[in-house]
């Protein structure tokens, strides 16, 4: 099974769309994003699966600095990709009928099959059940979402980017797998400047990707940015820092 991470590819002209689109986005309120380097983010990550600016928002949710993907978001990009040779859910009950699980089933084409199954059980020992919760009203759909999650990780990371789900971070889920908005707590964004307008400061640590991404972009170029990164989209701070690295020795 091949682990190659597969993303489009960010050319000048997509990005000066997304620094374009990004504070109509923000400012219209319906994405529940809180800055324009959230908004980035999540557009960046979303052109990345394969997914329009606005279609990102739905299935993308930034969470403590980082985006995730809701287990709803997840499913859709497996079902749509011609990798996918079948995916069968079967949920569990008791003697009674009454829910107790769900297993997920998923068939890469060419390669894996595995099976992740997550119980009632599994949601008590992990503290979700919840009075007047989804899980006591819900049980079977949300048993089904947090094995779709787990199944994925498993049989398609490459897929979903290496991208953690929205409930690994904490997030609550709906019975139809997307995320509950205001159910964590995300740390604020901290902006950036370029200094003596070329090279920029080193990132603090609890800065956002974005953010350092739109620095190095303002003083290198989105293109040198890619190409230092190997053709790909720095995601991560170690990634950014890295590419910083080799930018600013080039000067």
């Amino acid at each position: 099974m091949s682990t190659a991470l597969v993303t489009r590819q960010l050319t000048p002209s997509v990005w000066e769309s997304i620094q374009s689109v990004a504070p109509v986005l923000k400012a219209s309120r319906l994405f529940n994003v809180t800055t324009d380097e959230q908004a980035m983010a999540v557009m960046l990550k979303g052109h990345e699966l394969g997914l329009s600016f606005t279609a990102s928002f739905e299935f993308i949710h930034v969470i403590d600095s980082k985006p995730t993907l809701s287990p709803r978001g997840a499913l859709a990009l497996i079902l749509n990709s011609p990798l996918c040779e079948g995916v069968e859910i079967k949920d569990e009950a008791d003697a009674n009928g009454a829910p107790t699980g769900c297993s997920v089933t998923m068939k890469r084409k060419g390669g894996l099959t595995y099976t992740a199954r997550f119980t009632l059980d599994d949601a008590r020992r992990a503290g979700l059940v919840k009075d007047k919760g989804g899980w006591e009203k819900y049980p079977a759909l949300m048993c089904k979402w947090r094995a779709v999650g787990f199944c994925a990780d498993v049989v398609f990371p490459d897929l979903l980017n290496g991208m953690k789900r929205a409930d690994e971070f904490g997030a609550d889920l709906t019975p139809d797998g997307e995320v509950i908005e205001g159910s964590w707590s995300t740390a604020p964004a901290q902006q950036g400047e370029v200094e003596g307008g070329t090279q920029p400061p080193a990132a603090p640590p609890t800065e956002e990707p974005a953010a350092y991404l739109n620095r190095l972009v303002q003083a290198y170029g989105a293109e040198a940015i890619i190409t230092a990164n190997e053709g790909k989209i720095p995601g991560t701070l170690e990634e950014l820092a890295a590419v910083e690295a080799k930018l600013g020795g080039e000067q």
